[in-house]
C-alpha cells in the first residue's frame, strides 16, 4: 500500500481488525487507518504476521484529502 491513499478491504485480516469493507490508508508515518470506527494501529501493531494478511484494492468511492497536515476522506461526488 502507498501512503496517504485510500483502500477499501477485499479480504479481512486473520485477527479480525481490518474488515472486508473497511475504508483504512497509511499516514505518513506508517499508522494503518480507518474509517469505520476502529481507530489506527502503529505500523508494529498492524505490520506483523497476525495482522497483515488483508488484502485491499484502490478505493473508488472516496479519497483522501490532506491540508495543512490533516487527513480526512471525502466521498467522491
Amino acid at each position: 500500500m502507498e501512503k496517504l491513499k485510500l483502500y477499501t478491504v477485499t479480504k479481512s485480516s486473520s485477527d479480525g481488525d481490518i474488515k472486508v469493507g473497511d475504508i483504512i490508508w497509511l499516514s505518513k508515518n506508517g499508522d494503518l487507518n480507518s474509517c469505520q470506527g476502529k481507530g489506527w494501529l502503529t505500523e508494529e501493531e498492524w505490520n506483523s504476521p497476525k495482522t497483515n494478511d488483508f488484502e485491499v484494492e484502490e478505493c473508488k468511492t472516496h479519497y483522501l484529502d490532506v491540508t495543512n497536515g490533516h487527513e480526512q476522506v471525502r466521498k467522491i461526488q
